[in-house]
């Protein structure tokens, strides 16, 4: 019984000890930053296309729970050298309802911007 103990112990330890993997590059998990809680939302697919010169996207949120959610959010918006190419943008407001699934659009607001990153967060 004591072996058996022990081992699930290291079992639970090791489990327990694990980090995850980081994201691949240029994946859609790679462009969002979690700050803080993040509780019940999960991001999915993020689509990017260039309109008239400037950066377009379109980010999936996920509300997993039962109850409404409330998620701030804000781009960060980087040229081809990786440095922030407009103004800190300030936080905005998205309720997600029980189980829904939306998208958060977002235009650059500079031709500059190459990439971007997607701070969430919620209260």
């Amino acid at each position: 019984m004591r072996y058996l103990l022990s081992g699930a112990l290291a079992l639970f330890l090791l489990i327990g000890c694990a980090t995850p993997s980081p994201p691949q590059p240029n994946s859609a998990a790679s462009k969002i930053t979690v700050m803080g809680k993040f509780k019940h939302i999960s991001a999915g697919a993020i689509r990017v296309a260039r309109v008239n010169g400037f950066m377009t996207v379109n980010a999936q949120m996920t509300n997993t729970s039962r109850h409404n959610r409330m998620v701030y959010y804000r781009f960060t918006w980087l040229g081809k050298d990786g440095f922030p190419v407009a103004n800190e943008e300030g936080w905005k407001t998205i309720t997600l309802y029980a189980k829904q699934n939306t998208f958060i659009p977002a235009i650059a607001p500079v031709p500059q911007a190459r990439d971007f990153r997607l701070e969430v967060k919620t209260p």
